[in-house]
This record gives C-alpha cells, structure tokens and sequence, in this order.
C-alpha cells in the first residue's frame, strides 16, 4: 500500500526530518540490492535505535504500509527490496559494537556494524569470528543474520546461525522480544534465535545480537594444487577429509577463470592447462 502524507510526516516525527527522506534521489540509491531488481519504496527511514525501530513498525501496523529492513544491500536474495512499496529500513545508524568479551568468548553488537570490521576488532583481542561471506568488506552482520551468510570458512567452521547464541528483534507489531542465551549451552525452550536467523526480516527487525567467538587460530598456511580433471580434485578433497584434516577453506577455479587470473595479476598460473582446476585450503 502507498504511503501517505500523514504517515511520513508521522515517520519523520520518529526519526527526525534529516533520518527521513522521500525525495526520488534517495529512493533510488535503496531501491535495488546485488540481484539487481529494482524496486522503488516510497520513503527511506535511517533509525538510530531500538525504540525508533519499535515506534516505525507499529506506526506501519496501525496505518497498514509495508516496512522492509535493509543493511548494506549486499544480499542476493532480494530480501532488502521494497517489492510492493512502502518504508525501507535502513540499520546503518545501529552500528556499535558493544561489547567484546574475552573471558566469555561472546559479543554484543548492532546489527549495521560491517562484517569486516568487526572481524578486526575481534582479532586485535586474538579472537575469531569465524562466519566470512564474499561480501564481509560491505555487508552488515544483520544482513548476514536475515540471510543466515555463509562464505568459504563454512565446510570448517559452519554458517552464521552456528554463531548466534541470542538476539534482540521488534516484531512487526512493535514489541521488543529477546531470545536465546549468552553461553554456549542453552537447550531450554523454543528455539526463537535460529527461527529469526535466516528468516530474511519477514518476522522481525533484529536491533542487537549476542555471538558466540572462538579462539583466534595460531597460524594460516595455504596450499595450491593443480588437476587435470574436476573428478580427480573432488576425490582428493574427499580424500584429505575422511583423514581427518578439515580444510578451513576450499575454493576452485576452472581453466576460463586461472586464465582471467593471470591475465589479470600475473601470478605464474599455469594457463597450459587444459582442464585444471587449482585449490586452494
């Protein structure tokens, strides 16, 4: 449903006329995301926290417009767009990170602080944040939580749902829930935590999220290796791991991409190759 006049000045109320915008400049720069669809809203909102998050989503549940959150846009499932009109909610505003423990191996953040940096701060305390999707530099870690994010650390380490112990969300009528636990063994009850994760905000705006962080792993060391078949590379990744060794990442490349590589960089692939494909663990 279209927004009306009432409801955006209402909407500005909330956020402050600066956080609330429906001119078609700002509307455009939030109205596609990396499917690239398009899909123009009829406002953009930029809350700064949790309360503001709370007094939009019931203000679209009393008016009947739609409210669709957004982070960095980075998604590839269209989840951020604005299909049938209505507010896009941006959390880049929510950006801190709240906490970093080191006794408890846990975090408290917001959900617009980017992927990347706070893979940073955790390392600098000689902690690991294992969950790397390709888009860690830019995404938010909201953004991964909605979409559940993965990245080439997963066959190791597994996805980001394995790293959410709790969360805070507003549900689309505007209460406040908290779920989960801060510690690692939490088995009582509904699981509200790994509902919310992966639901792509379609049952509510995550505000804060409690993680859980591992020990930052000593050394990194990487191997390449050449195959002239994809059958043979597949078996010997097979292979390594029935031995018992888990490799922290694996990425294949096939003959078109070293030859883009080398092209590009230089680095002594080999391009003779005819049907090779290189792995990296």
């Amino acid at each position: 449903m279209t927004l009306s006049e009432n409801s955006f000045k209402k909407l500005q109320k909330i956020v402050g006329k600066p956080h609330c915008s429906r001119s078609k400049a700002d509307r455009v720069c939030y109205a596609y995301d990396a499917t690239a669809q398009v899909f123009l809203p009829d406002a953009v909102v930029f809350p700064k926290d949790r309360h503001e998050i709370a007094a939009i989503l019931f203000l679209a549940n009393k008016e009947n417009f739609f409210v669709t959150p957004r982070g960095s846009g980075s998604g590839m499932t269209g989840g951020a767009l604005a299909v049938n009109g209505g507010v896009i909610l941006v959390t880049t505003r929510l950006n801190r990170i709240l906490e970093i423990n080191r006794n408890r191996f846990i975090s408290h953040v917001e959900p617009g602080v980017v992927t990347g940096r706070f893979h940073q701060e955790v390392e600098k305390r000689g902690l690991f944040y294992p969950p790397d999707p390709a888009s860690s530099e830019f995404s938010t870690l909201g953004g991964n939580l909605a979409e559940c994010a993965g990245g080439p650390r997963a066959v190791k380490y597994g996805v980001t749902r394995d790293y959410v112990l709790g969360l805070e969300a507003v549900l689309p009528t505007g209460e406040m829930i908290k779920t989960g636990v801060q510690t690692t063994k939490g088995v009582v009850g509904y699981d509200l935590t790994r509902l919310l994760v992966g639901s792509e905000g379609t049952l509510g705006v995550i505000t804060r999220m409690t993680l859980r962080l591992l020990p930052l792993p000593e050394t990194i060391r990487t191997m390449t290796a050449v195959f002239d078949q994809m059958e043979v590379a597949a078996e010997t990744v097979s292979e390594i791991i029935r031995r018992g060794i888990i490799p922290r990442t694996m990425e294949y490349m096939d003959n078109a991409s070293l030859r883009c590589v080398e092209d590009y960089l230089g680095i002594g692939l080999p391009r003779e190759a005819e049907k090779s494909e290189a792995k990296r663990s």
